[in-house]
This record gives structure tokens, sequence and C-alpha cells, in this order.
């Protein structure tokens, strides 16, 4: 029975690592700046275009007070600067 509750405990102490790593992003003017940053000075224009929408598209996210899309953009702007 104990054994059962401790899997069960492990199990749910996984499940809030991730939703704790993705909260390490933060929707605010400085984090988008640095972000707009390193995405200007991206050399492969496929991969800056893509990461340019991105962060076009967390800014209009920040504007409109949606915290988790604006993080969620600038993650993916984030991840399309190395994958592709």
């Amino acid at each position: 029975m104990l054994r059962s509750i401790l899997i069960a405990a492990a199990f749910a102490a996984a499940g809030v690592v991730p939703a704790y790593a993705a909260s390490a992003v933060k929707c605010d003017d400085a984090s988008i700046t640095a972000l707009q940053t390193k995405v200007d000075g991206m050399t492969d224009q496929t991969k800056k275009a893509a990461a340019t929408k991105q962060v076009a598209m967390a800014k209009d996210a920040m504007k409109a007070h949606k915290i988790k899309t604006c993080v969620t953009h600038m993650e993916n702007a984030s991840k399309g600067m190395t994958k592709m």
C-alpha cells in the first residue's frame, strides 16, 4: 500500500517538473527585446523569418495580456533558432 502511494507521488512530481520548466521563460519587454536581438543576429534566413514571426506573435500576445500564449511563442522562437 505504501509502495503504491510512493509510486503515485513520484509520477505526480514528474508531471510538475515540465510545468515549472515552462515558467522559466518570462513574457516581459526585457525578455522579448533580448530574444529579438538574438533573432536579429541569425544568419539562416529561413530560421530567422520563422523566429521573427514568433517574436511578433509573442509581442501581440503580451499586449493582449495573454501571458501563456506569449511564453509559448517565445519558446517556439527559441526552438526555431536551433532546429530545421
